[in-house]
């Protein structure tokens, strides 16, 4: 690899290659999308307490978000909540007006959260801290709104693609009953998959953000040109692994809590009670505590998996600076 040199305030620098990575992972000048997939694998097998400490702190803001979801106005996001997934207009417009204040507070909350723990994830991912830090700064900040912007860009196509589909559906129904029907069945997939076409070749720019200290999703497009199928894959790959270790890890959780509920004589409730959705939109109950345990433990686990292949994608593709811009540290 070459190491750019440039000149600045007429002294000569010479910056490091991107794929001369710090501490913590592995060089990977070339990308091998089986490897990254599993490098979220090996990183929580040798740093299970920065998974856990990751854990801890989604706990907090979990319950952080409740405490003031509730306070603003709880039984209002009661009731919008338990609409459940598909309400009709009338009840959207009934109860999402007194829900908003209380789905903003929550939304905010979590997602500086997010911001937040992704940070820590991402400086101990690609050795810039040696150990797990939590901080408020220009990192946090940057991420806050590159998740938003993810966000807003995956809503932005969920609508573009729910018009395409309703109007094809429309059309089709004309002709045949059988295409509207495929449509309807393949629609929540679609809806969800399709935008991550958009959303993929713009992954690295978290990792640009806390390595570099700057919001560019220019350059992640750059790097990512022409490598879509191989990061798009590793992710692919790296999630299916995820969740089925997941799965196996949930049910034998559901197993251990049923084994305690007959052993405490019902004292501990069993595992339908404690995943009850009446009962996990409550404030503070045994099953709304067991809920967002359940949920922290899963992003905590979560991050190293996403990350590993946004990192080596990072080291393998990266494009360089240009030659006088320097790299912040």
């Amino acid at each position: 690899c070459v190491l750019p040199i440039y000149k600045r305030d007429g002294e000569t620098n010479i910056r490091l290659c991107r794929t001369e990575v710090r501490w913590g992972i592995r060089l990977m000048p070339e990308f091998s999308f089986t490897e990254a997939a599993f490098e979220g694998f090996r990183f929580t097998r040798e740093r299970p307490g920065a998974v856990a400490a990751w854990s801890a702190v989604t706990f907090g803001f979990i319950l952080l978000s409740g405490v003031l979801g509730a306070f603003v106005g709880g039984d209002a996001l009661r009731a919008f909540q338990a609409l459940g997934g598909h309400p009709t207009l009338e009840q959207f417009v009934q109860a999402f007006p007194p829900a908003a204040a209380p789905i903003l507070i929550t939304f905010l909350v979590n997602f500086a959260g997010a911001a937040l723990i992704y940070a820590s994830a991402m400086r101990s991912f690609i050795g810039i801290d040696k150990t797990v830090s939590f901080r408020l700064g220009d990192d946090e900040r940057r991420l806050f709104l590159i998740l938003m912007s993810y966000f807003l860009i995956y809503i932005v196509l969920n609508i573009i693609f729910g018009i395409i589909y309703g109007v094809v559906e429309s059309i089709t129904s004309l002709f045949s009953n059988d295409i509207p029907n495929f449509l309807n069945f393949t629609a929540p997939y679609v809806l969800v998959a399709a935008p991550l076409f958009f959303i993929v070749p713009f992954s690295l720019a978290p990792v640009i953000a806390v390595d570099r200290k700057r919001i560019s999703f220019r350059e992640s497009w750059v790097s990512t040109k022409g490598h879509f199928w191989p990061l798009a894959g590793s992710l692919i790959i790296s999630l299916i692994s995820f969740l089925v270790v997941a799965a196996v890890a949930f049910f034998l959780v559901m197993i251990l809590t049923e084994i305690v509920s007959i052993s405490t004589g019902g004292f501990i409730a069993q595992p339908g009670q404690l995943l009850n959705p009446d009962e996990t939109r409550k404030f503070l109950t045994p099953a709304m505590v067991f809920a967002a345990i359940i949920w922290a433990v899963f992003v905590g686990a979560f991050l190293p998996v996403i990350l590993g292949p946004q990192v080596r994608a990072y080291q393998a593709y990266d494009a360089p600076d240009p030659v006088g811009t320097p790299a912040e540290a």
